[in-house]
């Protein structure tokens, strides 16, 4: 299969793309998606990174847990950075976040397959099997960018909150289910999947092991983060 046919069947027909890491691997299939990921993610920043500023700095003023020098201090660091949201520097900084955040996935993926479901497989499969899964991101932004700019807020719902009724908005319930995105699970349904293919291991194993790790993460992630930034 050649890179692009495998960034189509990714959506369309996940196993057939995974099934072809199993032969060679060349450096267009990993810098391909990789490309289009920095372009889809440098272009989103463009169109919500000014909300996000101005929520960031509406949480800063009503922040009751630091002073007002440090709240000063704060707004002066985010208004410099409004003043240029367009930069080589933030290019760069894009660049480096994203491949550092592959690299470190594609570590996870390697111990999950090798150490948990004792399988095998090379560093670089386990790499081209996250960067063509994080191409299910282009589709999320496809979806959230405009729903971001139609509801004028970055803090979209389109995890499992939305079962939810608005009366639990803030409690750890809420948080949590809010955490459990279905972008994301579709995410993760496709490492189970990629792993299992490529390490030769046992996909209801997979999906355990993933599963299992990823809902307590997000339950840690809810309870102890988003608690404080909701203070």
């Amino acid at each position: 299969m050649t890179v692009w046919q495998r960034i189509i069947t990714i959506y369309s027909n996940p196993r057939a793309t995974f099934s072809s890491f199993e032969g060679s691997i060349s450096l267009k299939d990993v810098t391909v998606p990789i490309l289009i990921l920095l372009v889809v993610s440098f272009g989103s920043q463009l169109f919500i990174q000014p909300m996000a500023f101005d929520e960031q700095i509406s949480r800063i003023e009503q922040n009751q847990d630091i002073s007002e020098e440090q709240k000063e201090a704060a707004l002066d660091r985010m208004e410099s950075m409004i003043g240029n949201p367009i930069s080589v520097k933030s290019f760069l900084l894009t660049t480096v976040v994203t491949l550092v955040g592959l690299a470190v996935l594609a570590g996870l993926v390697m111990f999950f397959g090798s150490f948990i479901l004792a399988g095998e497989a090379t560093f670089q499969q386990a790499l081209v099997i996250v960067v063509f899964v994080s191409m299910i991101g282009v589709l999320e932004s496809a979806v959230k960018i405009p729903l971001i700019l139609q509801s004028g807020t970055i803090q979209v719902e389109t995890g499992m909150a939305l079962l939810l009724p608005v009366s639990l908005d803030g409690t750890l319930l809420y948080r949590f289910f809010h955490r459990l995105d279905f972008f994301a699970m579709w995410k993760m349904t496709l490492i189970a999947m990629g792993t299992a293919m490529v390490f030769r291991t046992s996909e209801k194993s997979a999906r355990l092991a993933y599963f299992s790790a990823w809902v307590g993460l997000m339950f840690l992630l809810a309870w102890l983060l988003d608690s404080r930034l909701m203070a």
